[in-house]
């Protein structure tokens, strides 16, 4: 016979035992889970008792868990995602994009199309509630990875493979220069623009990798040291003829160029970013992630036309 379930180690220790790991003491990780220090404990003895093993060893005021501890708490991880999964999956067959989704965007997405995103879903899904949260690329897979955003929307490539990958739309790029800065009309390689005269965003934001890529511009010394933190810094820098920058149709549909005298150049061959969705390949509400997306799609689409 197999192991009886009722030998098993119940979902609630196990959230416990994490709570421990994370927090390295008993008492937060009491707080953490909302329950007096001395149930935790009992929950976690008990448990021990459950596995026949010692989990955490326990000396005066420090704990330290075991190498079988360790590995138990990453099992018990796995326990709760796909646990929390099931629940995920019913209700969303139950009551289809309803309930909290916590959507993380990039800052060049966000910054042109986030506002419109939200009361497109508002009037689109009555019954979802959406909260935008707006990060770096880096920082939203790690939020992913972590549970604290339900999805992330993003622009590739990018180092995604660990997610489920969802591409909306092209956002093709164009050349903005100001209207007096004289540049070849038809310029058909951006390596020959002159030195220092192409501004971009700090490193992190990935929208500067995906601008010189896809220009094909890899001559270093046509770009200018200075990094700016924020379009309206790169902006102001092409305001005052210092120079040209890259920016996606996404933000030339959104108005960032109005009343001022800039005018844009599209490359010769097709340069683009790409829009995708992510989310978690264990999730539970696939169903309602693909819905989403779908749905979402167009709008995006719609964005970078």
């Amino acid at each position: 016979m197999g192991t009886q379930v009722n030998n098993l180690p119940s979902i609630k220790q196990l959230q416990y035992l994490i709570a421990v790991h994370q927090q390295q003491h008993f008492g937060r990780a009491a707080e953490a889970c909302f329950v007096g220090q001395s149930t935790l404990s009992s929950a976690i003895q008990n448990l021990e008792e459950t596995l026949g093993c010692q989990l955490i060893e326990r000396e005066n005021r420090s704990l330290m868990f075991t190498d079988v501890g360790e590995e138990v708490v990453e099992r018990a991880k796995k326990i709760i995602d796909d646990s929390i999964s099931v629940v995920e999956l019913t209700k969303s067959y139950k009551n289809p994009l309803s309930g909290k989704l916590v959507l993380g965007m990039i800052p060049t997405i966000a910054s042109f199309i986030a506002a419109p995103l939200y009361q497109f879903c508002q009037e689109t899904f009555p019954d979802l509630k959406l909260v935008l949260v707006e990060d770096t690329s880096d920082r939203l897979l790690e939020k992913l990875e972590q549970g604290h955003i339900d999805m992330g929307m993003l622009a590739l490539p990018y180092r995604t493979e660990k997610f489920h990958t969802q591409v909306l739309a092209k956002d093709h790029f164009s050349l903005v220069r100001h209207q007096d800065y004289q540049i070849p009309e038809i310029l058909e390689d951006f390596n020959l623009l002159p030195e220092d005269s192409v501004f971009l965003l700090e490193r992190e934001h990935c929208m500067t990798g995906h601008a010189l890529s896809a220009c094909d511009l890899n001559r270093s010394e046509c770009i200018n040291p200075f990094e700016a933190a924020n379009l309206h810094t790169l902006l102001s820098m092409v305001e005052y003829q210092n120079g040209v920058t890259f920016l996606p149709q996404m933000a030339l549909n959104a108005g960032i160029l109005e009343g001022k005298p800039m005018v844009t150049l599209s490359p010769q061959a097709e340069a683009y970013r790409e829009i995708g969705l992510l989310w978690r390949k264990t999730t539970g509400r696939i169903r309602d992630f693909k819905m989403f997306s779908n749905q979402v799609g167009d709008f995006i689409k719609k964005q970078c036309q």
